[in-house]
């Protein structure tokens, strides 16, 4: 023989039992999407150039010209606001992989490290740009190449968005370097490569996977909106469900000495 636990005995409604069960229910998808949103991409450092400077837009860090590069602000991505725009590369042939920028990030606390960025290569540019990254021990180690068609039909004098995944060594470095440099074949001359040839860039980023150390940075702005625009949503549905089960309730209470076999 078992008894029923009557509610209405016990001075509850059900409404209160439905509601703690979904109650406890929110809080576990709660804490689930926390635990998921730690996973998320976060922003280390960002340079977006568009207070005409060199200094980060968001988090800290440097970039300079290497390779003796010059570079003034002009139009930015898509020619909105403003962007880095270098020349003054090497001549045809000479200081491969030497001329261009250099970032210096610390990752402390972040793994699974992403560099993006905007870049605009003249029709006078080195055809190839090679990725870089090094963690100061001035070995410089290439991370991927990205190659145009620098002709008046080819693929030059046009925005492109880059992403870089950077190997694993890049974690959690106190000082990492990553530099963004012209590369060609030595002695090629196939098409009007000058030394003025412009090479633009715009909103470059860093962003890692925050370990239990690193989440004093800044989520991405979308990481954050899609994880508010969740909660909101769930608890508005629970809510629902609540004042559904409330209203809907009919239930007679059990007697005392009903039993069930």
């Amino acid at each position: 023989m078992r008894f029923i636990l009557s509610p209405f005995r016990h001075g509850l409604d059900s409404s209160f039992i439905v509601f703690n069960n979904q109650f406890s229910r929110f809080l576990f998808y709660g804490f689930l999407s926390v635990a998921t949103s730690s996973q998320a991409q976060i922003l280390i450092t960002r340079w977006d150039f568009d207070a005409a400077t060199i200094a980060p837009s968001s988090g800290t860090g440097s970039i300079s010209l290497i390779g003796g590069t010059a570079a003034t602000f002009a139009g930015g991505f898509d020619d909105e606001n403003v962007g880095w725009r270098t020349a003054h590369y090497p001549d045809q042939g000479q200081g491969n992989l030497t001329a261009g920028i250099e970032m210096q990030v610390s990752t402390i606390g972040f793994t699974g490290i992403t560099l993006s960025y905007n870049v605009r290569q003249g029709m006078e540019a080195a055809n190839s740009q090679s990725v870089l990254w090094s963690t100061g021990n001035g070995t410089f180690q290439t991370a991927q190449v990205f190659t145009i068609t620098p002709a008046v039909t080819g693929s030059a004098n046009t925005w492109y968005t880059r992403s870089v995944n950077l190997p694993s060594g890049s974690d959690n470095q106190g000082n990492l370097y990553v530099q963004i440099v012209s590369s060609f074949s030595p002695g090629l001359n196939s098409y009007s490569y000058t030394r003025s040839g412009p090479v633009r860039f715009d909103n470059i980023s860093f962003s890692g996977t925050a370990t239990p150390t690193g989440f004093s940075a800044v989520p991405e702005p979308a990481t954050s909106a899609a994880a508010a625009a969740a909660a909101l949503i769930g608890f508005a549905v629970l809510r629902k469900r609540w004042a559904s089960n409330a209203s809907g309730n009919s239930a007679t209470p059990v007697s005392d000495d009903q039993t069930r076999p």
